[in-house]
C-alpha cells in the first residue's frame, strides 16, 4: 500500500490553519510542553482529552457528576492552566518553572478543531431526524408532553427577561456583552441539546469565554435537576395502554425482521463513509447559501449552521439517506435498515465530535477563570428561573387537566402521565440520549424509542427558537 508523502499532508493541513501572525495572538510568556504553533501536538492532546473524558465520565464519581462533556472541558482547562513538568528553560537557579501540557490561552489549532467539530457535528446528529409520517406517529402522546415541556422552557426564559434586572445583569457581567446571546443559546439547549447551544453561539458570534461560562453554569444546574428527576421517576412503573403496547410489539417485530435481514444492512465502513459524505455535502450547501445571503439581507449573523440544520432536516425527512446513496435496494425493510445504519453512524461520529468540541472549549485555561466567576451569578439566576418555571408549567398543567376533568379524554390522560412528563422534561433539558437513559434505567420500555424521537424533534427546532428569542429580546431592549 502506498503512502502519501508527509509534505503533502503538512501543506494541506497548514492551509486550513491560521497564519503565523494569528499564532502570535496566542503567544504567552508561560511555557508549555506543546507550543501554540505545534498544530498536530495540540490536535493529539485535545483528541486524547475528549477520549479520556468519556472514560472518566463512566468510571469515576466526579466524572459521573459532571458528565463527560464538562469533564472534557475541565481536563483541557487543567492541562492548559496547571504546570506538571519542570521547565528546562528556567532562567532562575533558585526556583523551578513548571510547564503546562497545552499552551495557556489556547492555540490556533484548538480554534480550528472547535470550528470543524461544531460544523460537522450538526448535520451528523440530525441525519436520523424526520418530521413527518411514521416518525411523528411513533412519538405518540409523548410528543404532546414534549411540546408542553418546551413551552415551559420558553416561558421560563420570557419570565426571566421580563424582570429588568436580569437582562441588565447578563449584559454587564458576561464577557463582551454576550449575555443575551448566551441566554438565547441556553434556551435552545434546554429545548434541544448541546448541539443547539453551540449552533446559536456560533451564529451569534459569542466569544469563547462566554460560551464556556454558559456551559459551566448550565451543568451546575443540571447537577441538581437530573438527580431530582431520577428520584421522582423511580416512583413509577412503565405506562401501559393499547397504543403503547402496539408500539412495543411493532418495535419487537421490526427488530426481529432486521435481524433476519441483517445482510441488507450497510457495513460499518459504508455507513460511516455515507454519513460523513452527507454531512460534508449538506455543510457545503449551508455555507454556500449563507455566502449569498448578502444579496437579500444586511444581517451580520453567520447563518451557515442554521441553514445546514434546515437542509439536513429537510433531507432526512423527505429523502432517506439509503435511497439517495443505495438506489439498487428495492425492499422497503431493507431501505429502513440501511437508513438506520447511516443515522446511527452519523450519531456516533457526531457525538465524538461533540466531545472534541467540549475539549476545545476548555483549552484557553485560566483565561476562562475570570469570565466564569464574573458571569456565574447572572447566568445562574436566569437558569434558576428557567428551570423553575419549566417544572412549574409541567406540574400546573397536570393539576389543571385533573381539576377540569380533561383527563377523561384518553389523549390528555396519556399526555399528563408522570412518566411521559418526566421523560419529556429530560428530553428537553438533556436531549434524546438523556431521556432514553431515564426511560431505560426505570424500565419504561414503551417510552424508550419515543424518547429518542422527540429528542430529535428538539434538535431540529431548538436552534431556530433560540435565534427568534434573541431577535425579539434584542429588539425589545433597544
Amino acid at each position: 500500500m502506498t503512502t502519501m508523502p508527509s509534505q503533502s499532508l503538512n501543506i494541506k493541513f497548514s492551509s486550513t490553519m491560521p497564519s503565523s501572525s494569528a499564532t502570535a495572538l496566542f503567544a504567552t510568556p508561560s511555557p508549555s510542553l506543546i507550543s501554540s504553533s505545534n498544530h498536530w501536538g495540540n490536535v493529539a492532546a485535545l483528541s486524547f482529552t475528549a477520549s479520556l473524558a468519556q472514560l472518566l465520565g463512566k468510571k469515576t464519581l466526579v466524572g459521573k457528576l459532571l458528565g463527560a462533556p464538562v469533564t472534557a472541558m475541565a481536563v483541557a482547562f487543567v492541562l492548559s492552566s496547571v504546570g506538571f513538568i519542570p521547565s528546562l528553560l528556567s532562567t532562575s537557579a533558585t526556583t523551578t518553572e513548571w510547564m503546562t501540557i497545552l499552551p495557556p490561552g489556547g492555540s490556533p489549532s484548538s480554534q480550528f478543531l472547535q470550528t470543524i467539530s461544531l460544523t460537522l457535528a450538526t448535520p451528523l446528529l440530525l441525519l436520523g431526524t424526520s418530521l413527518r409520517g411514521n416518525a411523528l406517529r411513533q412519538c405518540g402522546s409523548l410528543l404532546g408532553s414534549f411540546f408542553i415541556a418546551s413551552c415551559g422552557t420558553l416561558t421560563g426564559a420570557m419570565i426571566a427577561f421580563s424582570i429588568n434586572t436580569i437582562p441588565r445583569a447578563l449584559l454587564a457581567s458576561v464577557p463582551n456583552q454576550d449575555g443575551l446571546k448566551i441566554a438565547a443559546a441556553l434556551l435552545a439547549k434546554n429545548i434541544g441539546g448541546g448541539i443547539n447551544y453551540m449552533a446559536v453561539c456560533s451564529c451569534l458570534n459569542a466569544s469563547p469565554e462566554s460560551v464556556a461560562a454558559g456551559l459551566c453554569v448550565d451543568n451546575v444546574m443540571a447537577l441538581v435537576y437530573f438527580p431530582l428527576v431520577s428520584v421522582l421517576a423511580s416512583k413509577y412503573k412503565d405506562v401501559v395502554d393499547d397504543d403503547d403496547d402496539g408500539l412495543i410489539d411493532k418495535k419487537e417485530n421490526d427488530e426481529s425482521n432486521e435481524k433476519n435481514d441483517s445482510s441488507s444492512e450497510l457495513s460499518p465502513v459504508e455507513s460511516l463513509s455515507h454519513a460523513f459524505t452527507l454531512a460534508a455535502v449538506l455543510t457545503a450547501g449551508g455555507q454556500f447559501i449563507n455566502s449569498k445571503l448578502h444579496y437579500v439581507t444586511t444581517s451580520p449573523l453567520n447563518l451557515s449552521l442554521p441553514i445546514t440544520t434546515l437542509l439536513t432536516v429537510i433531507f432526512s425527512t423527505y429523502y432517506p439517506p439509503n435511497m439517495f446513496l443505495s438506489p439498487t435496494s428495492t425492499k422497503k425493510r431493507s431501505d429502513e435498515a440501511k437508513s438506520n445504519s447511516i443515522a446511527k453512524a452519523g450519531e456516533t461520529l457526531g457525538t465524538s465530535l461533540l466531545y472534541l468540541f467540549f475539549a476545545t472549549a476548555g483549552a484557553p485555561g485560566w483565561r476562562l477563570k475570570e469570565s466564569i466567576q464574573q458571569s456565574f451569578p447572572s447566568i445562574a439566576t436566569f437558569l434558576i428561573i428557567l428551570y423553575g418555571v419549566h417544572g412549574s408549567v409541567l406540574w400546573s398543567l397536570k393539576k389543571l387537566v385533573e381539576v377540569t376533568k380533561m383527563d377523561k379524554s384518553k389523549y390528555w390522560k396519556k399526555v399528563i402521565a408522570p412518566q411521559r412528563l418526566l421523560t419529556a422534561s429530560s428530553a428537553a433539558i438533556g436531549g434524546p440520549a438523556t431521556a432514553a437513559a431515564l426511560a431505560q434505567s426505570n424500565q419504561w420500555e414503551s417510552l424508550l424509542t419515543p424518547s429518542l424521537l422527540v429528542g430529535n424533534v428538539g434538535y431540529a427546532l431548538a436552534t431556530f427558537i433560540g435565534l427568534l428569542f434573541y431577535g425579539a429580546v434584542k429588539k425589545s431592549l433597544l
